[in-house]
């Protein structure tokens, strides 16, 4: 078994804090740290490849929709084509779960598609603006922005698309969400609600808007708190004081950390 040390063999080059990652830092400093500071890639499970592919495919809809301003007669075909397309440009060195393959996969994303469509579209309106990226420059040494893209802005709203094996927990995402809702306000968007467009992937996939109570003022704490960690990186601050690992953290498993089986001391011990 190779061995992963606590050093963080970082390049010098600014990275930008992801809505998305900073619970990450919170669950797993370790493995964030790996993944940001030395460019690892610690998940390459098919599961994250199919909802990057429903997610396409939701783009390209509403993109159509947004030209027509018609959201009742949805080109499925295409959506499920684009779909389709983006899975494969991913599906190299996938990881699956036992009994499912590339074809099972494709398949989820068909339905996965269609659920949207059914469950979702009739329910919300045609947004603004879809896959729309803000960010926020920032002053540190390290870190040049805090950014992402908003899969979703419409009047008074906006929301993120997310796929899983069951019904979604809104309230997992508040951080992700309220982060967006900063990002979004700093753009002049008016945001008076936060929601989670979900599929769960069940045997017959659903789809379900739920509604999240933001917590702004929460999330800025947590960035100025990366802000100050990465700091003291920078500054000399021995990594493994800094950006430890969590062994309790539900995600720490072979199946969805690579670091896992490659010698993590958090988990060995060594």
């Amino acid at each position: 078994m190779s061995k992963i040390t606590t050093d963080i063999d970082y390049d010098g080059k600014a990275i930008c804090i992801r809505p998305s990652a900073i619970d990450t830092f919170f669950n797993c400093p370790f493995q964030w740290a790996k993944v940001f500071l030395e460019g690892r890639v610690t998940i390459p499970n098919a599961r994250a490849a199919i909802g990057t592919a429903i997610h396409k495919g939701v783009e390209e809809m509403w993109k159509e929709a947004q030209l027509t301003q018609n959201k009742e007669e949805v080109n499925l075909t295409m959506m499920c084509d684009a779909a389709i397309e983006e899975f494969q440009n991913l599906d190299t060195d996938l990881q699956y779960d036992p009994g499912e393959n590339s074809r099972t996969a494709e398949n989820e994303v068909i339905q996965g598609s269609k659920a949207f469509v059914e469950d979702i579209v009739p329910f919300v309106d045609i947004p603004i603006k879809v896959e729309h990226r803000i960010d926020i420059e920032v002053a540190h040494p390290i870190v040049s922005n805090v950014g992402g893209t908003i899969d979703y802005i419409a009047p008074g709203v906006l929301s993120d698309v997310k796929t899983s094996k069951r019904k979604p927990v809104a309230q997992s995402y508040v951080t992700q969400q309220s982060t967006y809702k900063f990002l979004a306000e700093s753009e002049g968007f008016d945001v008076s609600r936060a929601t989670i467009q979900g599929v769960a992937l069940t045997k017959s996939p659903t789809g379900h808007v739920l509604e999240l109570e933001s917590n702004v003022p929460r999330a800025k704490y947590l960035i100025n708190t990366m802000l100050d960690t990465l700091e003291a990186f920078h500054s000399g601050i021995a990594p493994n004081l800094l950006f430890r690992g969590n062994p309790k953290y539900y995600l720490c498993s072979d199946k969805y950390c690579t670091l896992y089986n490659e010698g993590c001391p958090y988990v060995h011990g060594e």
